[in-house]
């Protein structure tokens, strides 16, 4: 399978959105297109789907190419023809070929009981190929992992109709991905889904046998999923070869590359003109002043490197009031909306400067518990108590419209009606909204503006306690890193409700983890949280490791830490000790290049098209190479602190021996 779209532009309404625009997408490709809110991304999808056509100029190549009959779905064509069936049978709809293939296989089978004609058996044997490849013997295990990841696998015999829009939003979502096309087109996929669920799709994506495109602001998502990355900047795509974190550090190069190019010619440039200048009017050098306006007239001038659009909102005012030392105290509190069976019970305390992160699966009690304590639901029990002088903004996690004919202006002014005319316009300036902007009505706002509008109305406030849920939602990668750079800048304490994994691990310092069990809170970041050495993990770094019995080394004086132990030993304690890390040594690099090559063939597999599609098998194989690449990571470690040693060692034996040679 191929689609190429050449040379294309394309606009609305007289504005263009693109220009030139050459994209490639082949089977097995994972893309992700990525830029500013409003660019266009979202756009280009709808081309490559068949919702937008381009125009096609007369005499021209064919600007939009596909080749291999390919099958593109996006979450906008998956609809229900009939909501009286269950979700199940909704879902099942996704494997119709595989399970035909296995009623027929049934079917045959016993045809099979009493005739044993070579055609029979051959077409047997085709069906059963084709039924394999089709994933037939993991296709029901596979539909309950996915019903399961997303919370509905003890809903799955309930009637379609029965469910709320966004459960259906996210049953249309299993049905894109389980449907399985040639090309599958995911707008901002990430959003409203938990950290269980994106990693699950993370997963998929990466054992997906056919091509990907990817609108997603999701950095995290990208760098584990994507192999190119279109950027669509000020109306033009720009191809990289990588994942996000590739692309941003082979973008930067490429921009430092092109401006010291830049600079370089203009400082040549420079040169050749003052010579001109100079020597213009002398005979003497007119053929030389001639030969440089030549130079000059033939040179291909190099463009100064355009920085990337990184306009942003920025906010500096510190809190009305400064809180005390306790901001914030929940005691067995606990929360939901049923006595009987609440969502989780919730303790701990939060001090002036936390910023705590609460993560979890959707459903068990994250926005509930915000709402609980900015007053909008009752707790079942326990309590909860704010600290002295604590003053809290909310932010509410947003809806993608607002029902107003009101502009942005008149809104922000009846919200903070002692706020002058300039004074309003300053507020709304500092999160991009000047000039005709301020004009716009509420309900022609996007996603992101609403976001904006909402962060500047609380933050006008100036409280001392920012209580957000869901805040990134919405946002491009630029607005996500300068809302980043705002919280760690605030000067006081954040409490926060988010799925985005480099969100969290960047501003949180504190976690409240929700799961099926209840809450847990935990000192520490997300990395620390996560990582297979963290406090929070009975499993420790000296469990999963051999243990090796370390040699001690008895040292004549302790003369502090500035002076290296090992040249105090004599040359006889020195070789000694020389021979015992050459020892060790030797046998970490046998050990290395046994995990190495474990490692090799624990990678091999995880990509075997076999069990590409057995989900349970391939958490079993990724826990292994966790392991084995922790042993690599020891043993390197290992290794290069005992040749350091041995260098010393042996500087040490080499003078030692140089003044022996001068005695005799």
């Amino acid at each position: 399978m191929q689609i190429k779209i050449n040379n294309a532009s394309f606009g609305f309404g007289g504005d263009t959105l693109f220009e030139n625009l050459n994209f490639e997408v082949n089977t097995k490709d994972k893309i992700a297109i990525i830029g500013r809110n409003g660019s266009g991304k979202t756009t280009l999808l709808k081309i490559l789907s068949g919702e937008i056509e381009l125009h096609q100029p007369d005499n021209a190549p064919p600007v939009f190419q596909a080749t291999g009959s390919p099958t593109i779905m996006t979450l906008k064509q998956m609809t229900f023809d009939n909501e009286s069936v269950t979700l199940y049978e909704e879902i099942l709809k996704c494997y119709s070929r595989t399970i035909e293939l296995e009623e027929k296989i049934n079917s045959l089978q016993k045809e099979l009981e009493t005739n044993h004609s070579e055609k029979k058996v051959n077409e047997y044997a085709k069906l059963m190929d084709e039924f394999e490849l089709s994933g037939g013997y993991s296709y029901r295990a596979e539909l309950d992992e996915v019903l399961s990841t997303f919370g509905l696998l003890e809903q799955k015999n309930k009637k379609l109709s029965e469910f709320s829009g966004g459960q259906k939003t996210k049953i249309a979502f299993i049905k894109l991905i389980l449907s399985k096309p040639d090309l599958l087109l995911l707008d901002e996929p990430t959003n409203h889904l938990d950290i269980k669920a994106v990693s699950w799709l993370e997963n998929y994506i990466k054992t997906y046998k056919k091509a990907v495109v990817i609108v997603s602001h999701d950095r995290t998502f990208l760098d584990n999923t994507v192999n190119i990355v279109y950027e669509l900047e000020r109306k033009h795509f720009t191809k990289y070869i990588g994942n996000y974190t590739k692309f941003l550090e082979t973008k930067n190069a490429n921009y430092d590359s092109q401006l010291k190019a830049y600079e370089a010619q203009q400082r040549e440039i420079a040169d050749i003109t003052a010579f001109i200048e100079r020597f213009r009017y002398k005979a003497t050098k007119a053929s030389a002043v001639q030969s440089r306006v030549k130079m000059l007239e033939k040179m291909e001038i190099i463009p100064k490197p355009e920085k990337s659009d990184n306009r942003a909102f920025h906010y500096k005012t510190k809190p009305n009031k400064e809180s005390g030392y306790e901001v914030l105290s929940c005691t067995n509190l606990k929360i939901g909306y049923n006595k009987e069976s609440p969502l989780a019970t919730v303790s701990f305390n939060l001090y002036k400067g936390d910023r705590l992160g609460i993560i979890g699966g959707n459903g068990l009690g994250k926005s509930t518990l915000l709402k609980i304590l900015t007053g909008g639901l009752e707790p079942i029990s326990g309590h909860f108590k704010f600290g002295y002088n604590v003053e809290y903004g909310y932010f509410e996690q947003i809806e993608s419209k607002l029902y107003s004919s009101k502009s942005i202006y008149e809104h922000f002014q009846e919200t903070f009606p002692d706020l002058s005319g300039n004074e309003v316009r300053t507020s709304l300036g500092r999160f991009l909204f000047s000039g005709k902007d301020v004009d716009k009505s509420l309900d022609s706002l996007s996603g992101g503006e609403i976001v904006r509008l909402e962060l500047s109305k609380m933050l006008e406030k100036k409280p001392n306690l920012l209580i957000l849920d869901e805040p990134t939602n919405h946002m491009d990668i630029t607005s996500k890193e300068t809302l980043e750079n705002l919280l760690l800048g605030y000067v006081g304490t954040i409490i926060f409700v988010s799925h985005d994994r480099y969100f969290v691990n960047k501003i949180a310092t504190k976690l409240l983890i929700f799961d099926e069990q209840g809450a847990k809170f935990f000192e520490g970041t997300y990395k620390e949280y996560k990582e297979p050495f963290s406090k929070s993990t009975l499993e420790t770094q000296e469990d999963r490791i051999p243990k090796q019995k370390q040699e001690k080394i008895e040292y004549p004086i302790d003369y502090g830490e500035e002076v290296d132990p090992l040249t105090l030993l004599s040359p006889y304690q020195a070789s000694k000790e020389k021979n015992k890390l050459q020892n060790r040594r030797e046998k970490l690099e046998e050990k290395s290049k046994q995990a190495e090559e474990k490692l090799k063939q624990l990678n091999d597999d995880y990509v075997n098209p076999e069990i590409a599609s057995d989900f349970k098998k391939l958490m079993e194989i990724q826990a292994e190479i966790d392991d084995e690449q922790i042993k690599v990571n020891k043993y390197a470690e290992e290794w290069l602190e005992i040749s350091e040693k041995l260098e010393v060692l042996e500087t040490l034996l080499k003078k030692s021996d140089e003044e022996v040679d001068s005695q005799e």
